[in-house]
């Protein structure tokens, strides 16, 4: 068993979901060491220092680590240079999002915390990435952005060092209740720009013009005060049956309630709050784009993803056709326990293991017979 610490800076909602989940179902000893989740641009550029000191404190009390996992919202290279560790310790970046090709048109480019993420995959053995579609989103993007760099960058060396590895998800808790009256349609996501609100409320909009019934259940966190959510709490007070953030108990019950689990986002590295929608047995409303196309089957993909700039007419056949949705995505729910804790934590422990001094007593025994 080898012993890890893993350092996630912005322990809260998904990351620490994440570095929990991954403690609790790894055979390996996983210690958490974590920062509170503020300022995320702040954490990017100097969480290093007070990461190191949480980091230093660990290992006093525990010993030296076998492997260092680092969540990528902090500058690893400088982690590393403030905790001076063995050049022997192999470190991994665990990459939930990138500031090179997240999305800026509410935001103001910010060239710097870019260069903070190639300086953490720099300075690592191994970079994973939540999704296939979020690794090669950065692959493609990186030439253009190193040329605009005044020196050449080893682009090659540092792609091969990127791996796919799916966050894990913990299954909702209970059972899918019966379903009773309208659909109902669930909005899980935060409600910022990227996940574009706007076009949720205008597709609603459209929906109670049309004459069709349904019920909302708006979940999320809203930390700037969405105008779109405030209009949609307005105009469809009457349909409206919860609006959250919800605790995690209150959440599982509505993901067994509701019937649709939609997006319009136009950023998306991986979706956990979709996954849990669809481990509870929601019917989706997705687009096939982003990291979806690579959620989804391949042989549900018409069922359950729309064209992109389709979704309101793909959410009014959806509220109007809900039987002939939910016998057409009917093994969606079985699919995704591949994403389930039981079943990604087999690769996180594999990999772990080929990373440190256990890995290589293995391969040491294979060899010689020992």
């Amino acid at each position: 068993m080898a012993r890890v610490i893993l350092a996630e800076p912005w322990f809260g909602g998904s990351h620490r979901a994440w570095a929990e989940g991954l403690a609790i179902h790894s055979s390996h000893d996983i210690a958490v060491v974590g920062l509170e989740p503020t300022l995320w641009r702040w954490r990017l550029r100097a969480g290093a220092a007070p990461l190191a000191d949480a980091i230093a404190s660990e290992i006093v009390e525990r010993g030296e680590p076998d492997l260092l996992l680092v969540s990528g919202l902090v500058d690893v290279a400088a982690l590393l240079g403030h905790l001076r560790p063995s050049p022997d310790l192999p470190v991994v970046t665990y990459m939930h999002e990138t500031q090179l090709i997240y999305p800026t048109a509410s935001v103001a480019p910010d060239p710097d915390v870019t260069f903070r993420n190639w300086e953490s995959w720099l300075a690592s053995d191994q970079v994973w990435f939540n999704s296939a579609f979020h690794r090669d989103a950065v692959v493609e993007a990186l030439p253009a952005w190193a040329a605009s760099q005044p020196e050449p960058l080893p682009i090659d060396e540092i792609s091969g060092s990127f791996h796919v590895v799916p966050v894990g998800v913990e299954p909702p808790a209970g059972v899918r209740l019966p379903s009773e009256g309208s659909p109902i349609i669930l909005w899980p996501h935060r409600w910022e720009p990227d996940k574009a609100p706007e076009v949720f409320r205008r597709a609603l909009s459209k929906l109670a013009d049309a004459g069709l019934d349904f019920r909302l259940v708006l979940a999320g966190e809203d930390p700037a005060g969405s105008p779109d959510r405030e209009v949609i709490i307005d105009e469809h007070a009457d349909r409206l049956l919860a609006a959250g953030p919800f605790e995690r108990a209150e959440y599982e019950r509505w993901l067994h309630a509701a019937d649709l689990v939609v997006s319009c986002a136009n950023h998306e590295f991986f979706g956990i709050a979709v996954v849990e929608a669809l481990m509870a047995g929601c019917v989706p409303v997705l687009p096939a784009a982003l990291s979806y196309p690579e959620l989804i089957p391949p042989e549900l993909h018409d069922a359950a993803l729309y064209p992109v700039g389709t979704f309101g007419t793909r959410l009014a056949d959806a509220v109007a056709n809900l039987a002939e949705r939910r016998l057409a995505t009917v093994d969606l729910a079985d699919a995704m326990q591949r994403f389930a804790w039981p079943t990604v934590i087999v690769d996180y422990d594999m990999r772990i293991t080929a990373m440190t001094c256990e890995g290589h007593a293995i391969v040491t025994s294979l060899v010689t017979g020992s």
